[in-house]
């Protein structure tokens, strides 16, 4: 089993932020894991990517050329990983949950943590990781800062989607 995962997005998105959370469950739940992050000078407002490897086996190098998730949370990400979206198997593009986020009042910045909920979902049903596993972690992190309340319930819609 070799599961590779891309996201994009732009710097301050929380890219690395999602990364970190599912390579840290893949971890604790024994898998090898392999990511590199990729962003450019500007951190902020550039574009922000994360090559990520969960595998029963020993992987040797992150990056890929067919993802079998990918995550895409700006205009500007889709244009970055242009090649990658003919080779991916599953899609998850931001815009197409617009009116599901609006409907639920996901604010902005919240909306990395949406998708974290999406991503923990699909990883559950491929049976690599619990969902319950993220969201502890996720806790643990982001509990005492401003903000958990939204990110708990956009956690919670993203993975019940």
């Amino acid at each position: 089993m070799n599961i590779k995962i891309l996201l994009s997005g732009d710097g301050g998105q929380g890219i690395q932020l999602i990364a970190n959370m599912i390579c840290q469950a893949a971890f604790e739940t024994d898998f090898h894991v392999t990511a590199i992050p990729n962003y450019g000078l500007e951190q902020r407002g550039g574009v922000s990517l994360n090559f990520i490897q969960i595998s029963d086996k020993k992987q040797v190098y992150p990056k890929f050329t067919k993802p079998d998730i990918l995550l895409i949370m700006s205009p500007q990400a889709k244009e970055r990983v242009e090649e990658y979206q003919e080779n991916g198997e599953l899609k998850l593009e931001i815009g197409d949950y617009e009116s599901i986020l609006k409907e639920n009042n996901v604010p902005k910045q919240s909306q990395n943590i949406f998708c974290l909920g999406l991503i923990a979902k699909i990883l559950e049903e491929k049976e690599i990781l619990k969902k319950e596993n993220i969201f502890e972690l996720l806790e643990k992190k982001l509990s005492t800062k401003p903000g958990w309340e939204e990110n708990k319930k956009a956690f919670d819609l993203g993975n019940t989607l």
